[in-house]
């Protein structure tokens, strides 16, 4: 009986024998199976830190995008709010545009008019200067010459034509509202007088002598200078002397002569 159990025994060590030898005669090769199980372990960590990177870097990349796309949103708007703007000052400057093409037509039809009416206007100045006694002769003459010349001239625009014309009708209208005290040489008959001259507005002009011993007034119907009566040199005096500002006014009585009216 003792026999058969060591003989069972021997048996299954028999068997037992060819399964434990390789474990023993292939320790070698155990590195390698571990290698092999590590590998894979190492490149799926090794992939999950490189999709995580990615990940993180996508995250960024995103926000940045994000941030950019959020840039150019209001940038558009900005865009849109000065683009809104500046068509409405298109708007508004074709309405200048449009109201200033109207004023120059105005314009240029208004130089059409106004040209015979300037030319009414210095006729109406000469015959003024007809009908006054001959005061300031060689001042009104030169500015009457330029006024002439000026509207002969093409290249004078109207405007400056229709400012110097009313400016010389504005000098001729303060002479009625005016009086005035110049020198002068006049002739009186068939002689020469050195005397000074009152202008009493436009309607006479009286002269006395420098010594003060005769005085006279210009006969606008005869046109001539005529001596007057010594009774008024007084008050021509006067007169001369009230209109160079050497005493106050006052009261006089001067031959005005007689006022005709048409």
């Amino acid at each position: 009986m003792k026999n058969r159990r060591i003989s069972t025994c021997m048996v299954v060590l028999f068997f037992l024998a060819p399964l434990a030898c390789p474990v023993f005669a292939d320790s070698g090769k155990n590195g390698d199976i571990g290698e092999k199980i590590r590998q894979p372990v190492r490149e799926s960590v090794e992939i999950r830190r490189q999709t995580q990177k990615e990940a993180e870097q996508w995250r960024e990349e995103r926000k940045e995008l994000k941030a950019r796309y959020d840039r150019l949103l209001e940038e558009n708007r900005r865009l849109s709010e000065q683009s809104g703007r500046l068509e409405e000052d298109v708007e508004a400057a074709r309405t200048r545009i449009d109201r200033k093409e109207r004023q120059l037509a105005d314009i240029d039809q208004l130089s059409e008019d106004i040209g015979p009416f300037l030319k009414e206007v210095v006729t109406r100045i000469r015959a003024l200067d007809d009908e006054a006694p001959p005061f300031l002769v060689k001042e009104r003459k030169n500015r009457h010459e330029r006024i002439d010349a000026m509207m002969d001239d093409p290249e004078t625009p109207v405007s400056e034509r229709y400012r110097k014309v009313m400016e010389a009708l504005l000098v001729e209208a303060e002479y009625a509202n005016t009086i005035e005290v110049y020198r002068e040489t006049i002739d009186i008959g068939k002689r020469s007088l050195l005397a000074d001259i009152f202008r009493l507005g436009r309607i006479s002009l009286f002269y006395q002598s420098l010594d003060g011993q005769e005085s006279g007034w210009f006969n606008v119907a005869e046109n001539r200078w005529e001596t007057l009566p010594r009774s008024h040199n007084r008050a021509i005096g006067t007169a001369i002397d009230i209109g160079a500002r050497r005493q106050p006014a006052e009261l006089l009585s001067l031959p005005l002569g007689r006022l005709v009216v048409e």
